[in-house]
């Protein structure tokens, strides 16, 4: 076997007993945070059921080498909403991408399998078109659903698939993955990337491509951190941003909410004691006029402001109520 998958090993052993049980289902909800895995998890899926090699996936058959360069005519990976895509047009996708061909034989394997990204923001009129399908799934077919938040998926949908929840990575994980696949030897940076990556690997490998992405992830993690220096206006004014951030790319925020987290995670680590030369000044001179109970109290501000986003709570009022929460320094 040769998985592309890296680490979540239970996802990967529950579904390789079920294939070697011939109980695969037929629908999958794959659940897990942006670049943690979902779709390369989900290839490996494709793979496994059309592999030729004994050892499945083998990743070397002409079946697995045409899925891995998304060439394979029985696996589509389908995104309707992409940026080309608006919701009349992400119908008209989800139609003559999915549902037009779910009911054809494979072609060059012996299992067609589709990959529908974002299913968290389906709207109801999309999801009742997928619903069909689920519920009279055709011979020879697997579905997999991709989503960062079960929540937002409507209960019918949930309820006909086989869920399969992926977790950040270890940061040993994603830095041994790092540093086998990639010849860079400055260690400090490959730490920072880890650190910066909160277990996802896919963010990983794109800020090793891309330092703009490391660049931009400093940035609103330092964006954070000054909200501790702010005066009580300044922070609405930051709210308001925030809140308006929000209308515009609802899932880019709360991935960068989340980073916030991260950072009162390194002000722990400081605040304990731990030494590391990635850290700025301005994090343990923070770390420092904070008590543990005041990082734990506004880590647990973080958690509950997301949750009130998830229920769709007025966000500049969410967003102002946590700046009240937040303790300043000087």
């Amino acid at each position: 076997m040769n998985w592309t998958t890296v680490g979540h090993k239970k996802a990967i052993q529950g579904v390789y007993q079920a294939y070697l049980a011939n109980r695969l289902s037929h629908a999958y909800l794959i659940i897990g945070n942006e670049n943690v895995g979902k779709t390369t998890l989900s290839l490996d899926i494709a793979k496994l059921v059309n592999c030729t090699s004994e050892n499945k996936p083998c990743s070397d058959c002409r079946n697995c080498k045409r899925i891995d360069s998304n060439s394979h005519t029985d696996v589509s990976l389908i995104d309707i909403f992409s940026e080309k895509n608006s919701a009349t047009s992400g119908i008209d996708e989800l139609r003559e991408a999915f549902i037009a061909k779910t009911n054809r034989k494979p072609f060059e394997g012996s299992c067609r399998v589709f990959i529908l990204q974002s299913i968290d923001n389906m709207r109801v009129e999309q999801s009742n078109i997928l619903l069909k399908t689920l519920e009279e799934p055709p011979e020879d077919t697997i579905v997999i659903l991709l989503a960062e938040n079960i929540n937002s998926v409507l209960e019918t949908i949930r309820s006909r698939c086989q869920l399969i929840f992926l977790d950040p990575l270890q940061e040993s994980e994603v830095l041994e993955y790092l540093n086998t696949q990639f010849s860079i030897d400055d260690q400090v940076m490959l730490k920072n990337i880890t650190k910066l990556s909160q277990g996802r690997l896919g963010r990983a490998i794109k800020m090793i491509n891309d330092p703009r992405e490391v660049d931009y992830l400093n940035e609103i993690m330092a964006g954070f951190l000054e909200i501790f220096h702010f005066s009580l206006i300044e922070k609405f004014d930051f709210s308001q941003s925030v809140a308006l951030k929000l209308q515009k790319n609802r899932t880019k925020t709360i991935n960068e909410i989340n980073l916030w987290l991260s950072c009162l995670r390194d002000l722990l680590l400081i605040k304990s004691g731990f030494e590391n030369d990635i850290y700025s000044e301005d994090y343990v001179k923070i770390s420092n006029d904070l008590s543990f109970d005041e990082i734990f109290n506004t880590g647990k501000a973080i958690e509950e402001t997301l949750a009130l986003l998830d229920l769709n709570i007025n966000p500049r009022l969410t967003l102002d109520n946590f700046m009240l929460r937040v303790h300043h320094v000087n």
